[in-house]
């Protein structure tokens, strides 16, 4: 039960130090009423009290049934024949009243978020629809087309599906691009990497000479990649960015055939560490493109998941994607100084020297 201390208090906070009876007291018949409008302590108490039941009337989603109860409740109040009864009636009605406008209030939210979730539920449905409309309108169009038999022209006809068509009458570039070809080369190029790396460390080829060869070679792509992207924030030409990419690129691979021309003899020794600085590079620069591209894919939501989970979900993904982009880049860097043939920087101008009698050691 409410203490007249408690309850004193939640009437300051609430009504003010001055409060009135819910109903005219000119009009007051029976004990309870007569009593509520002659104590100031329990006519402050009934003004909470309507104040609270008007909230709950507000938010209550049957409030016929909230009206009858305080009707109900009504009968039970005049039944009191002291101040201690009053008191006791008044405090649990309010009670009872802020639990059911806290529960009508639960309730509508759940309802809000069940309203909002249909929602989306039926905008995804309505994009696969649409989606699967399309793909069934372009394989109808597809079938259509090879069904119409060709007819001769004296003018070239330009078609929808001509570059298709050049692609297919090419199958080498089909098979690399599209079948299982860049995968044999990928794994051709790392076999004979592993071949190379044993050859340096035997002594017979030399992948890098010293750590300012290995910065050099791997640096320049980054370079113009870094150079790319200062063109496009300063809102150069596009295509400014694209020749910064391709220069990195360019004088990498350049740098690479002079270097392994250079602190190589054989034709195979020059073969095998050309080949494994390629196959090294393109790999490491292929893969953290990929991981950086995917932080900047704005994040994926699935089907029924709700806003704020698929938000946190891609913030743990996309922190696993950094922490995932730093250990390859370590992993990188420490395999690129294991296969230096001297562990230590050398002049600039050293490295572009050009010696034909490698140091094989």
């Amino acid at each position: 039960m409410l203490t007249k201390g408690a309850i004193a208090l939640v009437l300051g906070l609430a009504a003010g130090s001055v409060s009135a009876a819910s109903f005219d007291c000119s009009k007051a018949s029976g004990f309870a009423e007569t009593e509520i409008c002659r104590d100031g302590y329990l006519s402050g108490v009934d003004g909470v009290l309507d104040r609270t039941y008007k909230k709950a009337v507000a938010a209550s989603s049957n409030p016929e049934g909230l009206r009858q109860s305080q009707r109900q409740w009504l009968q039970i109040r005049n039944q009191c024949k002291d101040q201690k009864c009053l008191d006791k009636a008044l405090g649990s009605r309010i009670q009872e009243l802020e639990r059911i406008a806290s529960d009508e209030r639960v309730l509508a939210m759940h309802a809000r978020e069940e309203r909002e979730a249909a929602q989306r539920r039926a905008a995804d449905a309505e994009r696969e629809r649409q989606a699967a409309a399309l793909a069934n309108q372009q394989r109808q169009s597809a079938q259509m087309a090879q069904r119409t038999p060709p007819q001769a022209s004296t003018l070239p006809a330009v078609r929808p599906g001509s570059t298709k068509a050049q692609q297919e009458s090419n199958p080498v570039a089909t098979w690399f691009i599209k079948g299982p070809g860049w995968k044999y080369t990928l794994v051709l190029g790392l076999l004979l990497s592993i071949w190379a790396v044993v050859r340096h460390h035997r002594g017979s080829a030399t992948i890098y000479s010293d750590y300012t060869d290995a910065l050099i070679t791997n640096a320049l792509p980054a370079l113009g990649i870094v150079t790319a992207a200062v063109c496009k924030w300063l809102e150069m030409p596009g295509v400014v960015s694209v020749f910064s990419v391709v220069a990195g690129f360019i004088l990498s691979i350049t740098y690479a055939i002079y270097a392994t021309v250079k602190n190589n003899r054989g034709g195979l020794s020059i073969f095998l560490t050309l080949v494994a600085k390629l196959t090294l590079i393109s790999v490491f620069y292929v893969v953290i493109g990929m991981l950086i591209a995917s932080l900047f894919n704005g994040g994926t939501r699935r089907k029924g998941e709700a806003q704020a989970r698929a938000d946190a979900r891609n913030r743990r993904e996309r922190k696993a994607t950094m922490a995932l982009i730093t250990a390859l880049s370590a992993a990188y860097t420490a395999l690129t100084a294991w296969v230096c043939r001297n562990p230590k920087f050398t002049p600039v101008g050293e490295c572009l020297e050009f010696n034909r009698v490698p140091a094989l050691t």
